[in-house]
């Protein structure tokens, strides 16, 4: 086709096109949380976020003695809830009943539980864009200064998290973590506490693959911790870290498994210490569920064991 003329200059039909297409039009416009998308690479999640990987097959939710947990919903969508617990025959807890409530729906949602201690803890969070997010943390307890609250806002890119953080007792902390790869992501955390008189950096590194995950954080305060988990299929992942403390010189190898069956979950661990620990959840129908949990420490001729039930989600 002949070329356009503009204002005496000549541009051809391609020119025309992206020339058109740069004209802003306010009607068409994206949301401005969308317009932020500079890249292909994928956005590497929060800074603290970064050994959840390993964690879920690492660090389960072991208990001893006996746990009851009830969810009851109160709405026909399941947005609001309430729930009661119990925890009997622990060697490490003190007998107990906690009552909860929670609401949630897609921009807010309110998580709150209350003990027989008077102990109240509570999160908020709350999505103002899907690039923003705030969270408010509150565990609230009878005993002098033992009280905390925060509140983080999470500002997310395509390819780049950065959280800020302010906290009871002069608590600041800023962190960001930046794709530079598709499969590696690099960030850097600073934390300032005035009243413990404690301040920290903290730098990290991940690598995320479709079955593999690693990270390596090494912070100014002594710990190095590298974690690896690899997915054996989709229903089994194996799991490894390890610890050193650069200023005490001590040092923790960790390893365990998490397999996913049909009705249940499995998940198990071994470390250095001497320390094995296993929980099992089996699910039946109706939201019903049954936990049994292990943990044995050998050197210290430590056994706990417990079992559990857990009704609703």
């Amino acid at each position: 086709p002949p070329p356009i003329v503009i204002m005496g200059a000549s541009y051809s039909a391609c020119d025309a096109s992206s020339f058109s297409d740069s004209v802003p039009f306010t009607s068409d416009r994206p949301p401005f949380w969308q317009r932020f998308k500079r890249s292909f690479l994928p956005n590497p999640g929060n800074f603290e976020d970064l050994n959840n990987d390993a964690s879920m097959v690492l660090r389960p939710n072991l208990f001893d003695g006996f746990q009851a947990n009830i969810n009851i919903p109160l709405t026909p969508s399941g947005s609001f809830s309430v729930g009661q617990g119990i925890d009997m025959g622990s060697q490490v807890r003190p007998n107990n009943y906690s009552f909860s409530a929670n609401y949630m729906t897609q921009e807010l949602v309110m998580i709150s539980r209350v003990d027989l201690s008077g102990r109240v803890n509570g999160r908020i969070f709350y999505t103002h864009t899907p690039s923003l997010v705030s969270k408010i943390t509150a565990d609230v307890g009878s005993e002098p200064h033992s009280s905390r609250v925060t509140y983080d806002l999470d500002y997310r890119t395509s390819d780049a998290c950065l959280q800020g953080k302010i906290g009871n007792g002069t608590l600041l902390g800023l962190s960001y973590l930046q794709s530079i790869t598709p499969s590696v992501a690099l960030g850097a955390e600073g934390t300032y506490h005035g009243k413990a008189g404690f301040s920290a950096l903290s730098f990290a590194g991940k690598y995320n693959t479709e079955d593999d995950v690693a990270t390596l954080s090494i912070a100014t305060y002594g710990p190095v911790v590298a974690t690896f988990v690899h997915k054996v299929g989709a229903k089994v992942a194996l799991a490894a870290e390890v610890f050193w403390d650069a200023k005490s010189r001590e040092s923790v190898f960790t390893a365990g498994y998490k397999f996913d069956l049909k009705d249940g979950t499995v998940t198990g661990q071994v470390d250095t210490t001497g320390r094995i620990a296993a929980l099992l959840q089996h699910r039946f129908d109706a939201g019903l569920s049954f936990l049994l949990s292990g943990e044995i420490t050998y050197p210290k001729r430590d056994y706990k064991f417990g079992f559990g039930v857990q009704l609703g989600n």
